[in-house]
């Protein structure tokens, strides 16, 4: 490994005892598969079980499954995300992260083997992979992290925003388009609904979190500052 694990992976403190991982995968690439440059990520999957210093890092299982992905992209991302689990854990826990492993209900939410009483969240876009772990033993959570694209979210709002929201950005920034699409979507994780949920059934407005016309009672969020060019929510049960 060409990097220290400092030059990956930050940690924060939140509002509502939510500890935040953060990793970025340009780094991770350049320590680990410094011959693949950052803007190569849509190159064919290689065999991570032959990538040196891996295994200070993640299980064989997990180097195994990750080198099952077809596209160095998603190899990287599924890696980093779970690399941004193991930390957040190892902070809030006092664990080795090593030994902090991930598994996922059927409808794909993820959660830690042996260990459901801790809920985790991960995130991934760009060059980050985020997760979020509560220090509140039960304490349902949910992340959502975008790369802010500018002149993209009036595309989207047609499918994904209700005539209220619309209403409410209007002439608002892409920040703020993103802050309120993040918050959308880190909402519909935290009651595990994700894509099964029609995106319009919930609303983020100047009055708070809507679903299905009703105000959301009995939970927290926040949009901390993030990286520039990105938004980031967390969604948490009070």
């Amino acid at each position: 490994m060409n990097i220290s694990l400092e030059q990956m992976v930050s940690i924060s403190r939140l509002n509502g005892g939510m500890v935040l991982a953060d990793v970025d995968i340009a780094a991770f690439m350049g320590g680990f598969l410094p011959e693949f440059p950052a803007g190569k990520r849509g190159l064919p999957g290689v065999d991570l079980m032959a990538v040196p210093g891996l295994e200070a890092l993640f299980t064989a299982a997990e180097t195994e499954r990750a080198s099952g992905f077809r596209v160095l992209k998603k190899q990287a991302e599924w890696l980093c995300g779970r690399l941004a689990v193991k930390q957040a854990v190892a902070e809030v826990l006092g664990v080795s992260p090593r030994g902090v492993t991930v598994d996922t209900e059927p409808e794909g939410a993820p959660f830690l083997a042996g260990n459901k009483a801790t809920p985790i969240s991960i995130s991934h876009s760009g060059d980050h992979a985020v997760a979020v772990v509560s220090t509140r033993k039960g304490c349902r959570v949910a992340v959502d992290l975008e790369q802010v694209e500018a002149g993209r979210m009036p595309h989207v709002a047609r499918v994904a925003f209700t005539p209220r929201e619309i209403a409410e950005l209007d002439g608002a920034s892409d920040a703020e388009w993103y802050r309120r699409w993040t918050l959308k979507e880190a909402y519909l994780k935290y009651i595990a609904k994700g894509f099964h949920e029609s995106l319009k059934k919930v609303e983020i407005l100047n009055r708070g979190i809507c679903h299905n016309g009703e105000a959301v009672a009995g939970i927290a969020w926040e949009t901390p500052e993030f990286r520039e060019g990105y938004q980031l929510s967390v969604v948490w049960q009070r």
